[in-house]
Parts: structure tokens; C-alpha cells; sequence
């Protein structure tokens, strides 16, 4: 099951990078099937629901990334087992979003498309996020479940914000 580990700060001005993190929950062991799975994200208009293409910067995709295996698992949940990270999100024009993380995976079974065909397998949209001129330039702080996450990522070599 995806979720978001670390949601975008509610509140932006236009051109500031927001770091943004999912997280893939699952009962059983996924390691193996992680080399064929990715996320990627989106911008959604609030209001209309329209994906705005070519209006959200900064890596929008990223590879699954297997969290380590504590024996009871990983993160809030104790079934997390794999993230996606993008450190570097911005949104430039003014107005209100939600950012999509969708789970995407190749298939292999399909013997008419020996090349493997790829499939949406989930979604999960941000909180709204309301991009302004007038908006702090400091990003809300995170929440300790999200602070907990940012030093997992910390630990993996990811690049993190301060707060």
C-alpha cells in the first residue's frame, strides 16, 4: 500500500523546492519485485482535478528504495518496506495543488508484449497546497513521525532539509 511518509508544507511561494517522500507498506516481503518498481508524481489542480504537465520541477520520479528490515519492519506502520524521495519538488505558478505520488510497476506476464508493459498500480494525492506570493519562506515544520522518516533518509544518504 502506498502512502506519504512526508507531505509537502501547505503553504509555498511560487519557485521553493518542497521535499516529498512515499513510503510502500506490504505484509509480506516485496525485495524482490523492487527492481521493477517506481513512483512518479504529478501536479494536480486543487480545484479541477486537471494533471497540469510541464508546471512541477525537480525530480519527479524516482526508484523504489528498500527500507531496512528491523525484524518488525520499518517506519510508523511496522510494514514498510520501500520509499520514494523527491527532495527538490517546486512549483512555480501561483495557485492551489496536490501533489500525486503514483506507484508504477513493469509487467513481464503479457506474451503479446514481450517487453513488458507498464502498469499504474496506485496513487496517493498530497494534502492541498497552496502556492503564494506572500507565503513564508519557511517550510512548515514537520510532524515527529515525518522528522523520524527525514533521519531514515538521512541514514540512506539522501539529501535532507533542516528545521
Amino acid at each position: 500500500m502506498l502512502g506519504l511518509a512526508i507531505q509537502p508544507p501547505s503553504r509555498v511561494r511560487p519557485g521553493v523546492a518542497v521535499p516529498m517522500a512515499a513510503r510502500l507498506a506490504s505484509d509480506v516481503d516485496i525485495f524482490s519485485e523492487l527492481a521493477h518498481i517506481w513512483a512518479v508524481v504529478t501536479l494536480i489542480h486543487k480545484d479541477s482535478g486537471e494533471t497540469l504537465y510541464d508546471q512541477l520541477g525537480g525530480r519527479v520520479a524516482d526508484s523504489a528504495h528498500p527500507l531496512p528490515d528491523n525484524g518488525r519492519g520499518s517506519g510508523p506502520t511496522g510494514k514498510d518496506r520501500a520509499y520514494f524521495y523527491f527532495p527538490d519538488l517546486v512549483i512555480h505558478d501561483t495557485g492551489r495543488y496536490r501533489i500525486r505520488v503514483t506507484l508504477m510497476q513493469m509487467d513481464y506476464s503479457c506474451d503479446s508484449s514481450p517487453n513488458g508493459i507498464v502498469i499504474a498500480r496506485e496513487y496517493v494525492d498530497s494534502h492541498s497546497i497552496v502556492v503564494e506570493e506572500g507565503a513564508s519562506s519557511r517550510s512548515s515544520r514537520p510532524s515527529a513521525h515525518e522528522r523520524a522518516f527525514l533521519r531514515i533518509l538521512r541514514d540512506d544518504g539522501q539529501p535532507t532539509p533542516s528545521f
